[in-house]
């Protein structure tokens, strides 16, 4: 009895260790292409290759997805961040495409940075675990990366994208006129998308919202845990930026900037007088991302909440 329930466990443990594999597979497995929505009211995304399974997001006409492998007659796609499913017969694949994915993060202890798109080519550099690379282009498997100054390819499975790419609309779930016979909603307009700035700004304000969600610690300043001048500091110091710890010592930093000429990346202050108690990073549309409180987290609000907007003090712009 005992023998039979020690091969029973053993036997879960395997299963539950090839699902852990099956569902991380994704992430880590070396891509395949770049594929771009060719569907002029939107794409759905899914859980599951069937248009029966849960809608995760809907991608709009023009948009880029960084294709994982082909399932039967769907791909396996990351989508603005999300793994799932769209339909291959509205994507047009591609090996080799420039495009703009955004930040990523290497994940192995050691990744080598090559001159081209194959493990023969001349090591560039090497980059650590966390270190961020700027893609902006795909070749074959590869990610065509800026680090350090210098241009090169590394592999796709060895990196995790950290921001949708810049070319995107954005994603939507809503719509009500669906094709479940296409996996093609008909409810979008394909004239309502519009490609985001590239700016430094808008890049370093895209990276800030990929901390969405990570913790509140007071004097925290880095993702373990961030508290506001925290947050800023630590976004700006992936750039290269160097700005002051306090929120109030960060406002000598940078140069001003009237609220009605914000843009994103400019900090925004909140407080008193000449004295700071809160900052926070501008992304655009009115509203900001901030590490907030404990309660909260890195967050991200609109400078016209009550709150805000009674102790807004001033902006200051670091680049630009």
């Amino acid at each position: 009895m005992k023998r039979m329930i020690k091969v029973l466990l053993i036997l879960a443990a395997t299963v539950a260790a090839v699902a852990a594999l099956a569902i991380t597979a994704g992430a880590t497995e070396l891509k395949t292409g770049i594929g771009i929505v060719e569907a002029s009211g939107g794409l759905r995304l899914r859980s599951q290759a069937s248009t029966s399974s849960d809608i995760l997001s809907t991608a709009h006409n023009g948009d880029n997805v960084v294709v994982i492998r082909q399932v039967g007659d769907w791909y396996l796609v990351n989508y603005n961040l999300k793994i799932g499913y769209m339909h291959s017969d509205y994507i047009t694949f591609k090996e080799r495409e420039n495009i703009e994915l955004g930040y990523g993060s290497v994940d192995p202890y050691l990744a080598n940075i090559r001159s081209g798109p194959s493990t023969s080519s001349g090591l560039v550099d090497q980059a650590g675990s966390g270190a961020k690379v700027f893609i902006f282009g795909f070749n074959c498997g590869w990610y065509k990366v800026k680090y350090n100054g210098q241009i090169g390819y590394i592999r796709s499975d060895l990196v995790t994208l950290l921001e949708k790419p810049y070319c995107n609309s954005g994603s939507s779930s809503s719509g009500s006129s669906y094709s479940s016979a296409t996996g093609y909603d008909d409810s979008y307009s394909s004239g309502s998308s519009s490609s985001s700035s590239t700016s430094l700004g808008t890049q370093i304000a895209n990276y800030g919202m990929s901390f969405v969600g990570y913790p509140y610690v007071y004097g925290g300043t880095s993702p373990s845990g961030f508290d506001c001048s925290g947050f800023v500091q630590y976004i700006y110091r992936q750039f290269g930026y160097s700005i002051n710890r306090t929120a109030t010592a960060q406002l000598a930093n940078g140069y001003y900037v009237s609220y009605d000429s914000l843009i994103p990346g400019d900090l925004v202050f909140f407080g008193s007088g000449s004295s700071a108690s809160h900052v926070g990073m501008y992304i655009g549309g009115g509203e900001f991302v901030h590490a907030a409180n404990s309660r909260s987290g890195v967050k991200i609000s609109s400078l016209s909440e009550s709150w805000y907007a009674a102790r807004y003090i001033g902006a200051r712009r670091i680049v630009g």
